[in-house]
């Protein structure tokens, strides 16, 4: 086949286009993690990238895409961390090492986290359907509850299974959400502290 000269230039342009997509994508999660969803405009994103208002819309038609596409991104690698657990490890065991799996993603990726899960500005549901943001945290969140309740809510009714991992999941929420939003507090060892928070999340 004969290449043209727009078929050898698309897979730069494309490359370049996902470049860029990556870069406003940093430069929001960045943003927002230090100011506040609700602080921060497309034209602040789109200078912090270097480029025009309309080139970011190019990516991202509206804020609130952009703000989705940061929250899924993070829960998309949340669930991928779980998933990998969940696929090496049976049994109890791997009710801790899912909630580690958690607390690791949340402390190397914080500003992700605090975005996803600590800023309520990323949850404004949209007129024309439902928000990606939540969807995508459910999703991962039912990979947690159905490990909860695979291993210690046997007997239990729906209602009680849902409360069981809810209240769970909750606990572990706060804990690295104050390792995140309170770095300076007088925090004992860290990783003796979610050691031993970990471990009584589930019952031991």
């Amino acid at each position: 086949m004969v290449e043209t000269r727009d078929s050898a230039r698309a897979p730069g342009r494309r490359g370049r286009a996902g470049e860029r997509r990556e870069e406003v994508l940093a430069q929001a999660t960045r943003l927002f993690a230090e100011h506040g969803v609700h602080a921060v405009s497309t034209r602040q994103i789109a200078q912090a990238v270097g480029i025009s208002q309309p080139s970011l819309y190019a990516h991202f038609p509206t804020k609130q895409a952009l703000v989705e596409a940061v929250c899924v991104r993070a829960f998309e690698a949340l669930s991928a961390r779980m998933i990998e657990v969940m696929g090496r490890i049976e049994g109890p065991a791997v009710l801790d090492e899912l909630a580690r799996a958690y607390v690791d993603f949340a402390l190397a990726e914080p500003d992700a986290y605090r975005i996803a899960l600590m800023d309520e500005g990323a949850y404004e549901t949209p007129e024309d359907g439902p928000n990606a943001a939540m969807a995508a945290g459910g999703a991962a969140f039912k990979l947690y509850r159905a490990a909860i309740v695979r291993e210690l809510g046997a007997g239990l009714g729906e209602v009680d299974q849902d409360m069981l991992a809810q209240s769970i999941w909750a606990s572990l929420h706060g804990l690295v959400a104050l390792l995140i939003a309170r770095p300076t507090f007088d925090w004992c060892d860290r990783e003796r502290l979610i050691a031993f928070h970990i471990a009584r999340l589930h019952g031991a």
